[in-house]
């Protein structure tokens, strides 16, 4: 198995990514094919296919990007604060990287709402994002309990980058709809974590039922 040479890989990358930022600032993301990227990047199909890059893996890069802007954020944020306020913190950095390049994201964003392949891929991403996101907030993704909170914050996600793309004023519209999606992930947490304790207790207290032949105190044997 041949492996990709990363001192050729990453800058090959880095430039159709770039270029693939200018160009969804003008036209659709939809009708930015490989060649076009490879032509304002100036770079060769041939390079593309030597690496195996193709127009999802630059879609990948640039998302990629994003969650490590959120990344770098997160070691700036106290500490001290609460979870759900880190968290918030974290996102939001996300969505101010987005920002910085609005007019390609908005492109990138609604081309892929509408091309099935690539609304599933985003879908993957955004459970990466989530993963990373928590984690970066000290909050584990390794249990069973944890794989339901990086899925339930990474549909939260997805309806919040829906009113991003409506908000083009100072992104109040995003801050709020993610600080309500916030509160009611952990509202849906809480109350999930409630039920399985319930459950769980319920179970502990469960007796073993009478066998056939066991007799009750007021039924003496014939």
């Amino acid at each position: 198995m041949t492996h990709r040479d990363p001192s050729l890989y990453v800058p090959l990358l880095k430039a159709l990514g770039e270029a693939a930022l200018a160009l969804s600032a003008e036209k659709s993301w939809a009708d930015v094919s490989l060649a076009n990227l490879c032509h304002a990047a100036e770079q060769s199909l041939a390079a593309c296919a030597e690496a195996r890059i193709t127009r999802f893996s630059v879609a990948e890069h640039l998302d990629q990007q994003l969650d490590r802007a959120m990344l770098e954020a997160a070691a700036e944020i106290e500490e001290e604060a609460p979870s759900r306020d880190r968290l918030f913190d974290v996102v939001m950095a996300r969505f101010d990287a987005m920002q910085d390049h609005r007019a390609a994201w908005v492109s990138i964003l609604k081309a892929d709402a509408d091309e099935p392949a690539a609304a599933l891929a985003r879908a993957a991403r955004r459970l990466r994002t989530s993963a990373w996101a928590l984690e970066a907030v000290g909050i584990s993704t390794s249990s069973v309990k944890a794989t339901a909170r990086v899925v339930g914050l990474a549909r939260r996600l997805r309806k919040v980058e829906a009113l991003w793309l409506k908000d083009d004023s100072d992104l109040s519209k995003t801050m709020a709809g993610l600080d309500q999606t916030l509160r009611e992930s952990e509202d849906w947490m809480a109350r999930g974590e409630r039920l399985a304790e319930f459950f769980k207790s319920g179970s502990l207290r469960r007796t073993r039922p009478k066998a056939a032949d066991e007799h009750s105190p007021e039924d003496p044997p014939a």
